[in-house]
């Protein structure tokens, strides 16, 4: 319902959008500085389904603890639990629970939710004119006038009426119109996926709960909670539960893999019903609507300007749907537009603003910059093996554990509006992304290999459960705490050398490679980066480096001289080769020297006692290229 209101010449903000980024920051603010007058404008008088349904934890913690609607969130909408990856055959012919899977056994400790986009926003609407914002639905902007010194001018028509008005901060929240931001010329698409996407609500989804064997359901308590996740070559389906009742099921492509996309509604249909384990949810179901775009991804050169504008959501940038990461792009851009806004009239004199804003501005645009870097670093690691579940597996593992460990962590501790705290940490950022092409050459190389040698798809079919849980465990519930700084860099190299040995275990085909600790100490994080790429070539400087290792610690449990050799064999049979050279053993004591020597070679370690290589880590991160952040991410020849 429309409100009759009476429109003021002057307001504080004016944000045009009410989609839930408009919406939330007019909360926001509110919340921060109930004197604001602030004017929000929709061109829609209805709210329809949208995509951007799926939150991770950032936006979550943004809704809790911002926005306080904990309360609302849990009576109406869904909690999530966490993201779900189901890996199929080549021929997409497995069933669903014959396929092997990757996703949480139950909710995680940190709250994110699935959204009903539509109530989600209607109900916000009301929230936001209780708050004693002056919202209005079916206006229409005609007209847009930035100001150099923040006094902006907007016309609009609104119940058949035009009117102006002024303002003195401006907010595009306008979505995919970016009526501001076009306007600025803000957006492009250099260095950004080729993707598109095209989705559907659907009724009567059969509950994937009811599916398979019974050992199969127990095994998780509620899948249908998770964002499920198909995989294809250059494609990936998502299946996102609504509260409503409705199934939001999308596909989102990599154009320069499938160079025609299913964009149009039959085709969409068809595409789906090619995956049989999918179907099995999907052939009792009713499309209800149906939406599809050419393209998602593109930047903004900035969000937010001196001259007292900011765009957020669509306005702003967009990358993927992977990772569920355009809810955490809207929280880290309204903490900043809401806190420079308040902050902004809370001063009493205007020179002290305009320097506060020329100061703090520059960085905020390359925070948001540098945010975008680090998620579509990992978008480019994961979508070339998404299909492929001895890769895609542990890197969603990894890429999980150090959401929670970086991004997740410092946006609960607040690190992120902490803006001298943030730029102090500017090149360890660096180090983190110099880390990510590495593993990114990596894991190509890997999986180039995989498919020659036709290894690719041999786990998918196994039928195999991972949560990642291992990885997190150290420390998921220690999140947000202060002073955990260089315990927090210790793990992630650990993570980081402990994925990276994951994906060379794949491409040597050496069993259990990444989990032995004679590997794990002599391939540590110097030996890796002074390296290009780890090969089969490089392992006879690696077994050479294990035998005098494994030689030495031998030698400490024995009086004679003894020489230890290992081969590509020893990671399959667990024996290694033990020569005695200074006397003949009886039988008896050389097969109790053996024994020792095995035992060694097959200990084996989490990845929380590699060894510590701070220090070295630190050193590495003052010599990476200070402009690697503006350096484009997809730099490599994709497999």
């Amino acid at each position: 319902m429309n409100h009759l209101t009476t429109l003021n010449q002057n307001y504080d903000v004016l944000i045009i959008g009410a989609g839930w980024a408009g919406l939330t920051l007019a909360r926001q603010l509110k919340l921060e500085n109930p004197d604001l007058n602030i004017l929000q404008l929709e061109a829609s008088t209805q709210f329809k389904a949208k995509v951007g349904e799926a939150t991770v934890e950032i936006a979550g913690h943004y809704f809790i603890h911002r926005l306080g609607l904990v309360n609302y969130l849990y009576r109406n909408h869904l909690p999530k639990n966490g993201l779900r990856f189901f890996f199929d055959s080549q021929n997409h012919d497995l069933d669903l629970d014959k396929m092997s899977e990757h996703g949480t056994t139950s909710i995680p400790p940190h709250p994110a939710f699935q959204l009903d986009r539509a109530r989600f926003e209607k109900d916000l609407v009301e929230m936001n004119r209780v708050q004693g914002i002056n919202l209005l639905l079916g206006a229409k902007v005609t007209k847009l006038a930035v100001d150099e010194k923040g006094d902006h001018t907007v016309n609009f028509n609104y119940q058949g009426q035009s009117h102006k008005v002024k303002t003195k901060w401006l907010i595009d929240a306008s979505g995919r119109a970016s009526l501001l931001a076009k306007q600025q010329k803000l957006h492009h698409r250099n260095d950004v996926p080729k993707n598109s996407a095209a989705w559907a609500r659907f009724s009567n989804v059969t509950e994937i709960d009811s599916l398979g064997s019974k050992k199969w359901q127990k095994m998780v308590n509620g899948r249908f909670l998770s964002t499920i996740h198909f995989t294809g070559p250059g494609y990936w389906i998502w299946v996102i539960p609504l509260s409503g009742g409705f199934t939001s099921i999308g596909i989102d492509c990599d154009k320069n893999v499938m160079a025609n996309p299913p964009l149009k509604q039959a085709q969409f249909v068809a595409f789906l019903k090619q995956h049989k384990g999918l179907w099995q949810l999907l052939e009792n179901a009713n499309l209800e609507d149906f939406e599809a775009w050419g393209q998602l991804a593109y930047r903004g050169k900035k969000y937010i300007s001196e001259q007292r504008w900011a765009t957020t959501g669509f306005a702003a940038m967009f990358l993927d749907p992977l990772f569920s990461g355009g809810g955490d792009m809207i929280a880290l851009t309204n903490d900043a537009i809401s806190k420079t806004i308040c902050d902004d009239f809370a001063f009493s004199s205007v020179e002290h603003a305009n320097q506060s804003l020329m100061k703090k501005v520059p960085i905020l645009n390359q925070q948001a910059h540098e945010f975008y870097q680090g998620l579509y670093t990992y978008v480019n690691n994961s979508n070339p093996i998404l299909d492929c579940a001895q890769l895609c597996s542990p890197i969603i593992a990894y890429n999980t554990a150090i959401y929670f460990l970086e991004a997740a962590w410092d946006y609960m501790a607040g690190n992120f509006i902490d803006l001298e705290y943030w730029q102090k940490k500017d090149y360890i950022r660096r180090g983190y992304l110099a880390l990510e092409k590495v593993l990114n050459k990596q894991t190509l190389a890997t999986a180039k290999i995989l498919k020659e040698q036709g290894r690719y798809f041999d786990r998918n079919h196994e039928g195999f459960f991972e949560s990642g849980a291992e990885l997190y465990k150290y420390f998921v519930f220690n999140m947000g705490q202060a002073g955990k700084d260089g315990w927090r860099i210790d793990l992630h190299t650990k993570l980081w050398v402990d994925i990276y040995l994951k994906v060379t275990e794949s491409r040597l085909n050496l069993p259990k490679f990444a989990s032995r600790r004679l590997v794990q100490e002599c391939l540590n994080l110097p030996k890796i980066l002074s390296m290009d790429t780890f090969s089969q070539e490089n392992l006879p400087e690696l077994f050479a480096l294990i035998n005098q290792k494994l030689t030495e610690e031998l030698q400490l449990l024995t009086e004679h001289t003894v020489l230890v050799e290992i081969s590509e064999q020893s990671f399959s049979t667990g024996m290694v080769m033990v020569q005695v050279v200074d006397c003949t053993l009886s039988e008896a004591d050389m097969k109790k020297l053996k024994l020792q020597a095995n035992n060694i070679f097959n200990s084996e370690q989490e990845y929380i006692a590699m060894p510590f290589m701070v220090p070295y880590f630190l050193q590495f991160c003052r010599k990476t290229d200070e402009n690697i952040m503006s350096n484009p991410i997809l730099s490599l020849e994709t497999c």
